[in-house]
C-alpha cells in the first residue's frame, strides 16, 4: 500500500513538473471596447431622476474599464423632465461619463421652453460638460440666439438648465450681446 502511495506521489509530481515546463499558449486580449450601430439610447441619469435622455446615434461604443460611452453624429438626442420636453442635443461626439455627464467638443442644443438656440464649444482641451448633479451646462466658448437676443458670444461660461443663474468671464475674450426689446 505505501509503494502504490509513493508511486501515485512520484506521478503526481512529474504531471506537476511536465505542466511547468511545457510552452504557454499565447493569449488573445480581446479589444475592450463594445461597439454598436445604429443605436438608440436612453440614459436615466442617478442625480437627476426626474429627467430621462434619448439619443440617437450612428454609433455607440462602451469601455467597461472607465465606464464611458461616446455617441458618435447625434442626430436625435432630447432631454424629458416629467415627460415633457425640455431640450434637445445634437453632436458629431459626445461622451456620457461613469456619473452620466455628458461632454464633448460641440454641442448644439434647443432650449425649447426660451426657445434659445445654444452653440457650445470647447477650446484648448477643455470640453464643453452638462453636469448632471449640478443641472448646469460649462461651456469655454458659447454662442446663442432666440427670442428676444440678437447674436451673443460668451465665455468661460457656467449656467443652470433653467437658465436662473448665467455666469461668464469675458475678460480678453471677445464677447458680445445682442438683445431685443420686443417693441414694434
Amino acid at each position: 500500500m505505501l509503494k502504490l502511495a509513493l508511486a501515485a506521489l512520484l506521478a503526481t509530481l512529474a504531471v506537476l513538473a511536465g505542466l511547468t515546463i511545457w510552452p504557454e499558449r499565447e493569449r488573445v486580449v480581446p479589444d475592450e471596447r463594445i461597439v454598436l450601430r445604429e443605436v438608440r439610447l436612453s440614459l436615466y441619469p442617478q442625480a437627476d431622476p426626474a429627467a430621462v435622455w434619448s439619443f440617437a446615434a450612428d454609433s455607440v461604443s462602451y469601455r467597461p474599464s472607465s465606464r464611458e460611452t461616446t455617441l458618435r453624429q447625434i442626430s436625435e438626442g432630447q432631454r424629458l423632465v416629467g415627460g415633457v420636453l425640455d431640450f434637445t442635443l445634437h453632436s458629431d461626439e459626445m461622451v456620457i461619463d461613469a456619473q452620466d455627464n455628458l461632454r464633448g467638443e460641440q454641442l448644439l442644443v434647443h432650449l425649447v421652453e426660451a426657445n434659445w438656440d445654444l452653440d457650445m464649444q470647447a477650446r484648448a482641451g477643455q470640453p464643453v460638460v452638462i453636469d448632471q448633479r449640478a443641472g448646469t451646462f460649462s461651456v469655454p466658448v458659447l454662442r446663442f440666439t432666440g427670442d428676444g437676443l440678437g447674436a451673443n458670444r460668451a465665455e468661460n461660461v457656467r449656467m443652470n438648465f433653467d437658465l436662473t443663474d448665467f455666469q461668464a468671464s469675458c475678460e480678453g475674450a471677445s464677447c458680445y450681446n445682442q438683445f431685443e426689446d420686443g417693441s414694434p
